[in-house]
């Protein structure tokens, strides 16, 4: 079966959550027989990609148009950069059915020209929930009236997902927050996909804690502040390892590693071996797809805020704390006690079924 899929982004390097979750699909839609046609969006440092020749049939790429002028608009920021005429051409090819990832590449949802087409939109996100909470967090700045503004822009237009065939959410959370404002018949869950092949051999854990993340973004440049401030001072004698893209950090205490940029090998090397790993969120949106890759990879403990945990039920692998009063407690606990190696299989069983549920899903597109 034919099918094209619209991507926010270049989805390789598969590198952060969107990304899994697009790349593994295409990768299982490979697996399953579909025909794909890949088109994406690049833009800053994800440039065109040999490896997406491999999972797709055909891949076209576009410029997305990040110019100041596109802010000038009803539509949000975040759809009108990814108006593209070239898209609309190459999606009226054919009669395929079209997949669009992400609230994001649904500008030609309601095109007149594409009236006629089985249309599917993958909600990554409660976008316009999201960018309120990012306007919350930066208080009173120009970064937080943009946040506010295309909060508002996205709510208005999430109103024309009415003309997809259906909307898949992904989590159970996400689908009962756009029940509210859809027909029970329009939405499907359908779950994260992931890389689920497990290291053949387990590591030997050692004695540091692990915060891992994209560090471009804002979300995670607040964890690491909140660890730098409130976390790691109370932990003098724990070495606390900080890892990702782009760090903006200036000053740390003395038992604090950053290492900047590491490489696939190196950043999974971390993961296997951190005695502890902490998942640490201020927003309970979507699903948080680096603690999927440390169920897979890590051999440590996890301790994980309630906002990391919500949504999805992989808090039975979790050690929960809020307060920096009870993360502290947790991880001079933890440091002590040597991590069970059966709990490796009871996270492998419930992460092979996720992945099988997902990959059941597909279905749902012929």
């Amino acid at each position: 079966m034919k099918i094209h899929v619209v991507s926010f982004q270049v989805p390789w390097p598969a590198d952060y959550g969107g990304a899994i979750d697009v790349y593994y699909k295409l990768k299982a839609m490979r697996e399953e027989g579909f025909d794909v046609w890949l088109h994406t969006y690049f833009y800053g440092d994800r440039k065109p990609q040999p490896q997406l020749e491999k999972v797709c049939n055909r891949v076209s790429y576009y410029k997305r148009d990040i110019g100041w002028k596109k802010q000038f608009s009803t539509l949000p920021y975040i759809v009108n950069t990814r108006d593209s005429t070239q898209l609309l051409l190459d999606l009226c090819k054919d009669d395929a059915p079209i997949l669009f990832e992400g609230l994001h590449t649904c500008f030609f949802i309601d095109h007149p020209r594409l009236s006629k087409r089985r249309k599917f939109v993958r909600m990554h996100n409660i976008e316009h929930e999201y960018y309120l909470a990012l306007a919350q967090q930066d208080k009173w700045n120009w970064r937080a009236l943009y946040y506010l503004i295309e909060s508002l822009r996205l709510r208005l237009f999430e109103k024309r997902l009415k003309h997809a065939e259906a909307i898949f959410a992904i989590t159970k959370a996400d689908m009962q927050n756009l029940e509210k404002r859809f027909d029970n018949k329009l939405l499907k869950y359908m779950p994260v996909f992931f890389d689920a092949e497990f290291p053949t051999q387990s590591s030997k854990t050692e004695p540091f804690v692990l915060y891992h993340g994209n560090l471009n973004v804002e979300e995670n440049q607040r964890v690491v502040k909140y660890i730098l401030q409130k976390i790691a001072p109370q932990c003098p004698s724990t070495l606390f390892i900080i890892a990702g893209r782009n760090p903006q950090v200036a000053q740390t205490p003395n038992n604090v590693k950053i290492i900047a940029n590491p490489t696939d090998e190196h950043l999974n090397k971390l993961i296997q071996t951190a005695q502890i790993h902490l998942m640490l969120t201020f927003q309970s949106t979507g699903i948080k797809l680096k603690l999927l890759n440390t169920l897979i990879r890590g051999n440590g403990h996890i301790i994980a805020n309630h906002p990391m945990l919500h949504g999805h039920s992989l808090g039975c692998f979790c050690i929960p704390a809020d307060s920096p009063q009870q993360i502290v407690d947790s991880i001079k606990q933890l440091m002590k006690q040597p991590f069970n190696p059966n709990e490796i299989e009871k996270r492998q069983r419930i992460l092979i079924k996720m992945k099988k549920a997902g990959v059941s899903r597909l279905s749902l597109f012929k």
